[in-house]
Parts: C-alpha cells; sequence; structure tokens
C-alpha cells in the first residue's frame, strides 16, 4: 500500500470511529434523559432497606473510614428515615467513636453547637481547597471569611478554575449548604451563588451519563437544595438500578464483562478495568439520597 493509500484508509478509519463515538455518546445522552414514570415510595424505600443492610453487615470495616462527612450523612439519614436500624448503626458509631474522643474541626457535625477556633490558615495547605472550606463553613471563624481561598468559592465561577475535579461543584454546593446550617453569614451572596450551581448540577447531570459516586453526589446535593423538582425521574431510576446486589454502591459504571469478574467500566476515571465492590463512600450518600427521596416522593405522589 502507497503513503497516500494508506493516509486515505486512515482519514476514513478516523471519520468512522468518531462518528461511532458521536452515536454513542449521543444515545447515552438520550437514555440519561428520557421520560419514565416517576419511581414509587415503596419502590425507593426497598431500595433504601437493602442499603441500610449492607451497611448493617459491613459496620465493623467501615466504622474507621477517615471521612466525618460520612457519617454525618448517616446520621443525617438516620434522623430522616427513623430507621431503627440505621439510628442503631449511627449510636454505635457515636457511642465508639465520638464520645470518648476529645472535639475536633469536624466536631460540628456532630454537636451543632460547638464553634471550633480554627488555626492559621497555613495548616491546611495539604488540604484540597473544598476541605478547607468545609472547615471554615462549619466553625463561622470570622478571621479565615477574610481569606482569599475563602472568598473565592463563594463565587459560583470558582470551579471553572478546577474543570477537570469533576466534583467541585458539589463540593462547593456542600460547603455553601454548611454556611447555611451554621449561619456564617453573607447570605445573599451564598443563596446567589447556588442558584448558579444549580443550574450547573443540572448541565451535568444532563450531559454526564456515567453513573457512579458523583452522579449520586449530584442528585443528593440537588435534592439538598429543595430542588427535587428539578431531579428527572430517570436520573433516580439510573442510581437504584446501579445499587449491587449486596445492597451498596460503587464508582463504576459497568460497559462490558471481561470475565473473571473484571468489567471494563466508566468511572470518575473515565475508564477502569476493575472488579465490582461496593464502597462506604458511595453508599453513604446513596443512603442519605434515598432517605430524603422517600419523604420527597410521599408528597409529591
Amino acid at each position: 500500500m502507497n503513503p497516500y493509500s494508506f493516509f486515505k484508509l486512515s482519514i476514513r478509519l478516523f471519520i468512522l470511529l468518531l462518528a461511532i463515538s458521536l452515536f454513542l455518546f449521543s444515545w447515552s445522552v438520550w437514555q440519561n434523559n428520557r421520560d419514565i414514570e416517576s419511581v414509587s415510595t415503596q419502590d425507593i424505600q426497598n431500595h433504601f432497606e437493602k442499603s441500610v443492610s449492607w451497611l448493617e453487615a459491613n459496620y465493623t470495616s467501615v466504622e474507621n473510614t477517615n471521612n466525618p462527612i460520612l457519617w454525618w450523612m448517616i446520621k443525617q439519614a438516620a434522623i430522616t428515615s427513623n430507621n431503627e436500624t440505621l439510628n442503631k448503626i449511627y449510636f454505635n458509631y457515636k457511642t465508639d467513636h465520638l464520645d470518648n474522643n476529645p472535639p475536633n474541626l469536624s466536631t460540628p457535625m456532630f454537636n451543632h453547637n460547638f464553634r471550633p477556633k480554627l488555626p492559621d490558615i497555613s495548616v491546611f495547605s495539604k488540604l484540597y481547597d473544598y476541605q478547607t472550606f468545609f472547615f471554615y463553613a462549619l466553625s463561622c471563624d470570622e478571621s479565615f471569611a477574610v481569606e482569599p481561598l475563602i472568598q473565592k468559592q463563594l463565587m459560583p465561577g470558582f470551579c471553572s478554575l478546577h474543570f477537570l475535579r469533576q466534583s467541585c461543584t458539589t463540593h462547593q454546593v456542600m460547603g455553601l449548604r454548611f454556611m447555611q446550617r451554621y449561619r456564617c453569614g453573607y447570605d445573599e451572596i451564598v443563596n446567589e451563588t447556588i442558584i448558579k450551581l444549580q443550574e450547573i448540577l443540572v448541565s451535568e447531570l444532563t450531559w454526564d451519563f456515567r453513573v457512579g459516586d458523583i452522579y449520586i453526589q449530584r442528585v443528593l446535593m440537588m435534592l439538598d437544595l429543595g430542588a427535587y423538582s428539578e431531579i428527572k425521574p430517570i436520573w433516580v431510576e439510573n442510581i437504584l438500578s446501579a445499587q449491587n446486589d449486596d445492597g451498596g454502591w460503587d464508582d463504576l459504571d459497568p460497559i462490558i464483562f471481561l470475565g473473571n469478574d473484571y468489567f471494563l467500566a466508566y468511572s470518575t476515571q473515565l475508564f477502569v478495568i476493575k472488579k465490582i465492590n461496593s464502597d462506604f463512600h458511595s453508599t453513604a450518600q446513596a443512603i442519605w439520597l434515598l432517605s430524603m427521596l422517600v419523604e420527597e416522593t410521599k408528597i409529591h405522589q
């Protein structure tokens, strides 16, 4: 084959692959936004109870997870649902890991009246920006409020500087919601930013069809913002369908089964080859989400 023929063949193959990719992307986006009937309250309740059973069965392996906000979400789910098993799980966690330990910067999540004094911002230099923002929002420390790192996260354009970090918008919303919960002030700015970030969340959910950890997180934040009417039934159905047989969730959206329990799957890192194993990070968020969805669907159905 001469170089010119090879070049033409390469161009044709490239165009074909591009056309196939565009078709698959368009089809996936359509699937992710098609109209379906709203999921029933009972169906959501069944998935919720299954997820609580996963947490009960895996408590000893996740109780030492060094991520307090996940246990705060379990606490919120227990309050919302008043589920007996979930209440017992949270009580055990509180007794074993909170009551006998001195307060720290995360304590306001579990003791609403505690307000820590934050150290110098240089102490947080190795943390992600959103983590420092969380600690500010939990403390409402006025000396921290003027820091540029905090001020820029009050603005709706903050995540345009971090467009490769897909959880940026949801983390920013979480921080702003903590500011509202703990009454840090800046009410007008926070409210205006949240309105704009809600629009961004809808856009992200519309175009990003990968049903994993961040997908769950986006729907969760929409619901926490009181935007149930903006949540498409198919997004809820996608999350319920992604629940694993053991009752938990993970960060994988399977594409092709490869054998020996391995899948080629979408994830936060686009494509991975992994076995599907439920994890606490995704499941804790889903538990809180479903606890709120049960109550919302009771009202709207």
